[in-house]
């Protein structure tokens, strides 16, 4: 390894200085307009801003965390993992089996139900999806696809379909005051631990033999394996990996929401939004389009309902605004780059 490899934080940097250096000035009047409006929004309701603007960034890492994983297993092997969803909501609901049903600690649970989704995924990737890697990537999107009807029906058949929630420690619960806004403390570890799995996902990619040979691989698999090195392995646990990290953001998300059957359809669909605004394949992509997604979602509301207050005017109060924010988002962004916002040209063309 090269101990003269950029930081994190330097190749962050650049390519955010790359994006901006290249908005066009109807862009860059856009991003003016938007800063303005937030501020306005803050100065008329100071608490409401900053409490969504945290909510909404607890939920960009939780979708980032799911987006990471789908991240790795489409832009590293080329399956379009539909199944991820259904990871996700078997991290939920391992959790709730170690923690309501079992009686262990919520710390075991943000252990346990990883490591247990990350052997599920694992069996997915041995018995089926090693079997797709070169086909059509229309047969993985069918193949996950199955696979997630099949993990819909063993949870139901195992939890029932009732809402099901259960307790956090002590330790987590109440608030932390700010000032404006009281802001729950299970929100902040959220991030804290969100943030610690993309730190760490980024640097077994790019600053360990194994993510290194891993990359390779997808470049060139024979010239790969030629030089001894074990692919399929490595592919499994790249998607066992993948297959944990959305198993935790599950735990995280069940704990502070509750949990249900329906939870990874809706995940993973916002995931491959999160995943096409970044860019297919690249993390830091996956990481800055969760969290401008995620603010964007519980901001607009806000935002509108600030504009509604100040000019009188109700049609700005737009009713069910948040959910269609990640698409309008999309939109935008495709518009202005195809590829994403940090999409590298012919990756997976």
């Amino acid at each position: 390894m090269n101990g003269n490899d950029p930081s994190f934080a330097r190749e962050a940097t650049d390519a955010v200085r790359g994006r901006l250096g290249s908005l066009t000035p109807a862009a860059w009047a856009l991003l003016v307009i938007s800063l303005a409006v937030l501020a306005f929004a803050f100065a008329v309701r100071p608490g409401l801003f900053v409490d969504n603007a945290i909510g909404g960034l607890v939920y960009g890492m939780i979708l980032v965390m799911i987006a990471l994983g789908l991240s790795l297993i489409l832009g590293l092997m080329g399956v379009v993992n539909f199944a991820h969803g259904a990871l996700f909501m078997l991290g939920a609901y391992f959790a709730y089996q170690v923690v309501g049903a079992m009686g262990l600690s919520f710390w075991a649970a943000l252990v346990v139900a990883p490591v247990a989704v990350g052997a599920v995924g694992l069996a997915m990737e041995v018995t089926v999806l090693r079997r797709i890697y070169d086909q059509d990537p229309i047969i993985g999107l069918l193949a996950t696809f199955g696979l997630t009807l099949m993990v819909q029906e063993a949870v139901r058949a195992v939890w029932g379909a009732a809402p099901l929630g259960f307790d956090v420690p002590r330790a987590l619960q109440g608030g932390t005051d700010l000032g404006v806004t009281t802001v729950g403390t299970f929100r902040i570890f959220t991030v804290l631990v969100a943030t610690v799995a993309v730190v760490a996902v980024y640097l077994l990619i790019s600053r360990t033999d194994f993510g290194l040979t891993v990359r390779a691989g997808v470049q060139d698999d024979e010239m790969t394996e030629f030089l001894g090195v074990d692919l399929p392995l490595r592919f499994t646990a790249m998607f066992c990996l993948g297959a944990a990290i959305a198993g935790l953001g599950g735990v995280l998300r069940a704990a502070e929401s509750g949990l249900g059957t329906g939870m990874g359809q809706t995940f993973v669909i916002l995931a491959f939004v999160v995943v096409v605004v970044g860019g297919v394949g690249s993390l830091f992509g996956s990481v800055v389009s969760g969290i401008l997604i995620g603010e964007a979602t519980f901001m607009t509301p806000v935002v509108l309902t600030a504009l509604s207050a100040a000019t009188g005017v109700a049609a700005f109060d737009v009713s069910g605004i948040q959910g269609l924010v990640p698409y309008l988002v999309m939109i935008t962004v495709l518009l202005v780059r195809p590829r994403g916002l940090f999409g590298e040209e012919g990756l997976m063309e």
